[in-house]
């Protein structure tokens, strides 16, 4: 952990010079006494650690940054780059004496002057402007970092593809949509709009945004946060908690390596790495194989299972299996029975899958899920029903990693569940309610069967045969599965 510099009377004088603060500005924004401020840079005394805190904290949210040399004034422009393939979220961040070297760089898209930042939201990634941006890298790729990125991002680009610079990512999933449709225009000026798109999806983004992080590269939850709190117990820095070690919003045995989140302390880390994913890993531990899904560890990363009658595991090219208990009949069907294996709790299945969703979901709506945190954190309200799991099999293109898609409702609903989440691997998707929301009106016992969610998530009626799982139980459950291999009709 990088250790804060110790912030001296010099430093706080300093600071106020650079944002031509009185000693009265700066005790009304840090909360405390103008005689804290005024005896602390007289040398008279050091404040207290929370005014300490407090007045660092001022300070720094005014733009100010202490380093080893004093502190500095800091600006910052952000910028969104949409792209056919995503979006990313660019920050140049620089001091008041590296003003000049951004402005030059924000003049390749646009115009700089001043403080007036003028850049055209449509680009095209033509061999000019590559170049362009390669001479500002080697002439302020030291200076602002972030410019790497922003080279690598334009250079994948085909020469003569449009992408757009945005102020900030699309607040809603309706601005998100009209945004990409506007760039495929764009792109594609040809193409007839897809009507049926619109007839399947317009109810649901009506009522619902969207959420799909990313997990195909990094993604960091909370990543542009000075300070952070764990959403799982409530603690900080200053109130105790660490936040070393890396908190992977999906376990790494499903594939992630890419989304994490720096707002998950290392004991709420642990516990769920002990007390519910084992649970939600071993139930997936089958179609893991079949995937060939890579985490960590030996054999790749690859699941390698045991069995009381057989073993089952992926070198990469291929599955293997064996089993002491192989049984053929007259139409050449396999049935393949490997004995009992791992345990698993079923409601700690559904409380990994809910806690992957409280990582990402919006913090503006945590409020509305005090009780559900407490149930994922705690297992609190043990006693209540929960909702079950809608399970299919959909062929949708593969992905090396698990996926997560968030629903979070707009609006009141007397039936609609406040949050839904769809967690996929592979081919395997599981759809479930977020439950006990403060902004739900029932218990959504049965919500996948009723008419309201199934005439507005249409794409789930439509996609496949559903089956229920029942995850209410809280004791282990031992699986013993049996593979069937049916010859093909051809």
């Amino acid at each position: 952990m990088v250790s804060q510099i110790e912030l001296g009377p010099e430093d706080v004088r300093a600071a106020r010079a650079f944002l031509q603060w009185s000693q009265g500005d700066l005790a009304k924004e840090a909360a405390v006494g103008i005689s804290t401020i005024a005896e602390f840079e007289k040398g008279l005394r050091t404040p207290i650690a929370n005014n300490l805190a407090a007045i660092r904290r001022a300070l720094e949210a005014a733009g100010v940054r202490f380093t080893s040399a004093g502190p500095t004034i800091f600006s910052e422009v952000s910028l969104y780059i949409m792209t056919q393939t995503g979006g990313t979220e660019m920050r140049f961040r620089f001091s008041l004496a590296d003003a000049a070297s951004v402005q030059e760089i924000i003049s390749v898209f646009g115009k700089a002057e001043g403080a007036d930042v003028n850049i055209d939201a449509v680009q095209v990634a033509s061999r000019e402007l590559k170049a362009a941006i390669s001479d500002v890298v080697t002439k302020h790729g030291t200076v602002v970092p972030p410019l790497n990125k922003l080279k690598r991002i334009v250079g994948s680009l085909q020469d003569g593809e449009h992408f757009l610079l945005l102020p900030a990512q699309p607040n809603t999933t309706v601005e998100r949509l009209e945004v990409e449709r506007f760039l495929h225009r764009l792109n594609y000026p040809d193409h007839q709009p897809n009507d049926g798109v619109d007839k399947l999806f317009g109810s649901l983004l009506q009522n619902y945004n969207i959420s799909n992080p990313r997990t195909d590269r990094r993604t960091l939850v909370g990543a542009n946060r000075s300070s952070h709190s764990c959403r799982f117990c409530g603690r900080t820095a200053a109130s105790g908690a660490k936040f070393k070690k890396a908190a992977h919003v999906i376990p790494t045995a499903l594939g992630n390596d890419h989304l994490k989140s720096t707002e998950e302390c290392d004991d709420c880390n642990e516990y769920f790495g002990q007390n519910t994913e084992p649970s939600l890993i071993a139930m997936l531990d089958i179609p893991r194989v079949f995937l060939g899904t890579q985490g960590r560890g030996k054999n790749d990363g690859r699941p390698i299972l045991h069995f009381a009658e057989g073993a089952l595991s992926h070198d990469g090219s291929k599955v293997s299996i064996e089993s002491r208990s192989v049984a053929v009949d007259e139409a050449g069907t396999f049935t393949i029975d490997l004995g009992m294996g791992a345990p698993i709790i079923p409601s700690a299945v559904y409380r990994a899958l809910v806690k992957m969703v409280l990582s990402v979901v919006s913090d503006d709506q945590l409020p509305y899920l005090k009780e559900t945190i407490d149930w994922v954190r705690n297992n609190a309200h043990a006693g209540r029903m929960l909702p079950t799991v809608a399970t299919a099999t959909v062929f949708l293109p593969p992905n090396p990693s698990a996926q997560l898609t968030v629903y979070t409702r707009k609006q009141p609903h007397p039936r609609l569940p406040h949050i839904v989440g769809e967690f996929r691997l592979g081919c395997y998707m599981y759809v479930f309610a977020v439950p006990f929301s403060r902004q739900d009106a029932w218990d959504l016992i049965g919500f996948f069967d009723d008419a309201d969610f199934s005439g507005i998530f249409k794409h789930y009626m439509a996609a496949a045969q559903w089956a229920q799982q029942d995850l209410n139980r809280q004791t282990k459950v031992v699986m013993a599965p049996k593979l069937k291999f049916v010859p093909s009709a051809s």
